[in-house]
């Protein structure tokens, strides 16, 4: 759902950060089901909620859910899910400068926690098969 620089408000922020951490949450759950899994495949397993910058209503913020597999300390695959991001957009087109006339906008994900557990678990289980 995408949000326009009006409709920032604590409240939403603290929205944002709740469906961070709950993701997080969820996410961990995940990892310990399935890090054995990947270890006996002798892959290293890494989910995360990654954080750029600190305020969420500021352009260049973004949190995304990263699930990756790693071998010898390199990403063989990763799958990002975007949480929340912050654009600041001239025209139409993003733009990091603050020209007269632009626009500051973000967009939450749409898709609820079950549907991001399903495709998270999906892609695991689809790793594993290979």
């Amino acid at each position: 759902m995408e949000y326009t620089a009006k409709q920032f408000t604590p409240q939403l922020e603290q929205h944002i950060h709740t469906v961070e951490r709950s993701m997080q949450e969820c996410l961990i759950s995940i990892y310990e089901q399935y890090k054995e899994a990947f270890k006996k495949k002798g892959v290293q397993l890494s989910i995360n909620v990654i954080r750029e910058r600190e305020n969420p209503f500021h352009p260049g913020y973004h949190s995304t859910i990263h699930v990756g597999i790693l071998e010898k300390d390199e990403f063989l695959d990763g799958l990002f899910i975007p949480i929340w991001h912050c654009v600041r957009t001239f025209l139409g087109i993003r733009s990091s400068k603050k020209l007269p006339g632009s626009k500051i906008t973000g967009e939450l994900m749409e898709e609820t926690e079950e549907e991001i557990t399903k495709e998270v678990v999906s892609d695991l289980e689809m790793q594993l098969e290979d």
